[in-house]
């Protein structure tokens, strides 16, 4: 039996003893790596308490978990209070990993990126049979003496604020996570999108195998077509920074940003737009994919739009729908 079997073994006859509450702090480290812990929390006899094992894994006190509806918790108890309940609640929805996770020294400890399609079960929702894919998403995990101290979930949370089908009930979603709460990193340079050289970013990609999905726009092929779009949207953004609020990391094969999207207004007032995660993976000198993950929610509150307006952006809703509809 390895460390990780152990583990899962001891955790799971443990909550035959003492069931999990709410009320439940964990003060010592499990004493795994970042590795070991992505392991146990799916292993086989951990099961459903995998989300009692994540919290668990949390800091007691310097640990934060952002999640795109419900915003920031801080504290393992709190985070737990949150995470066990609201999980519990939408167990009808799977989290599908779309690619292995990847893992970056990041100077302090360990980072690794995730990255997930949410899937409803119809049968589960008594709505019938079948698989309904919903959001697809990103998870930003750190790991710092044993401990997760991090924790970041990213995807845009349209299809839950979208009104439920006739008959099914859904609880009220508190209003989408103010940007705003965010420092930035420091040792992390701003990107400028009017500084950016897209045509020769655009370049990167290779000429077939590339793809690049976007929340807003969609998803596009080959780098004639990422390029295209690219370059037709980008000069048309206005005065628009991304403001980092993670360190930016690359082990070679992925890269991994977290960033504020800022407009600034004809002021000179910065204002946050939404909250993302950007990730790129290489192969053979070429990007080869590029996802930026972020909630349109927060795009479309008056005062965004008003400063999307006053920063110059001239994208239109029928600039959206044309790339949303081609191909149909």
């Amino acid at each position: 039996m390895n460390k990780v079997d152990d583990f899962a073994e001891k955790f799971a006859q443990s909550l035959k003893v003492t069931p999990v509450s709410l009320d439940r702090l964990i003060t010592e480290p499990s004493g795994l790596t970042p590795e070991e812990m992505m392991t146990a929390l799916a292993h086989p006899l951990v099961g459903q308490a995998g989300i009692d094992l994540m919290a668990d894994f949390m800091h007691p006190t310097d640990s934060r978990y952002f999640d795109a509806i419900y915003g920031s918790f801080y504290g393992q108890k709190n985070i737990r209070g949150w995470l066990v309940p609201t999980m519990s609640e939408i167990s009808f929805i799977e989290f599908v990993p779309t690619s292995e996770p990847e893992f970056f020294d990041d100077g302090e400890g360990i980072t690794t990126v995730d990255e997930w399609q949410m899937v409803a079960d119809m049968a589960a929702m008594g709505m019938g049979e079948g698989k309904m894919p919903m959001s697809r998403g990103v998870s930003v995990r750190r790991y710092r003496h044993g401990w997760m101290t991090w924790a970041c979930d990213v995807y845009d949370t349209g299809s839950f604020r979208s009104p439920p089908p006739p008959g099914v009930e859904a609880a009220p979603l508190p209003d989408a996570p103010s940007p705003n709460q965010w420092e930035r990193h420091a040792a992390t340079p701003v990107t400028v999108c009017s500084e950016v050289d897209f045509d020769a970013d655009c370049d990167q990609f290779h000429p077939t195998d590339s793809v690049y999905i976007d929340p807003i726009f969609g998803e596009f092929h080959g780098r004639d077509e990422i390029k295209s779009w690219i370059m037709d949207i980008m000069p048309r953004v206005g005065r628009i920074e991304f403001v980092p609020v993670g360190p930016e990391l690359n082990n070679g094969k992925t890269y991994l940003q977290e960033w504020i999207q800022v407009a600034v207004t004809s002021a000179g007032e910065r204002v946050p737009m939404t909250r993302g995660t950007s990730v790129r993976r290489y192969k053979d000198g070429s990007t080869i994919y590029a996802a930026d993950y972020f909630d349109i929610a927060t795009l479309t509150t008056p005062e965004v739009l008003a400063a999307s307006r006053d920063c110059g952006s001239t994208i239109t809703t029928d600039d959206i729908m044309k790339y949303k509809l081609r191909g149909l």
